[in-house]
């Protein structure tokens, strides 16, 4: 059965065993959140949400990630309907995340099929190096922004 709780600092060695929490400087400094995705005692998934300083504006979807041999099974889906669930309790009706604009077809697929629009902004090129845990990386990507509208908080 799959369950979907709120990263706490006492889990993060469990999960940073199976997942890369690219994230995890940030959720500890700014007070983001980092969903995680349980099957029994096992971490099968992670999105994280920042909550200010997104490219929008909007609370952003990032870093979802399923590990290749568990996806197509719905855990990615399932960890973005927690995500904009958590966003709409929170009093916000949109919630935005990107895309890379090629080279990533199953994610550009699943958020159209969730229902995610274009925002109406240019895409965005990212090139450079950027500090991820404290390492470097090198990065060139293009981010395409997508939004969607959430039903109140019921």
């Amino acid at each position: 059965m799959l369950v979907v709780t709120q990263l706490r600092e006492d889990q993060v060695a469990a999960v940073d065993d199976r997942l890369p929490l690219h994230r995890l400087d940030q959720w500890r400094a700014e007070g983001s959140t980092y969903l995680i995705a349980w099957e029994d005692d096992s971490a099968v998934g992670h999105a994280h949400i920042a909550w200010s300083d997104t490219h929008l504006g909007l609370p952003e979807i990032q870093d979802v990630f399923v590990p290749p041999e568990l996806r197509r099974r719905g855990i990615a889906s399932r960890l973005t309907a927690e995500a904009e669930r958590e966003v709409a309790r929170r009093g916000f009706d949109t919630v935005s995340l990107s895309v890379s604009a090629t080279g990533n077809e199953p994610a550009r697929a699943l958020y159209d099929q969730l229902g995610y629009g274009d925002c109406g902004v240019e895409p965005v090129r990212v090139t450079g190096e950027i500090v991820v845990r404290g390492r470097p990386l090198a990065v060139d990507d293009t981010l395409v922004y997508l939004v969607k509208r959430l039903a109140p908080a019921g």
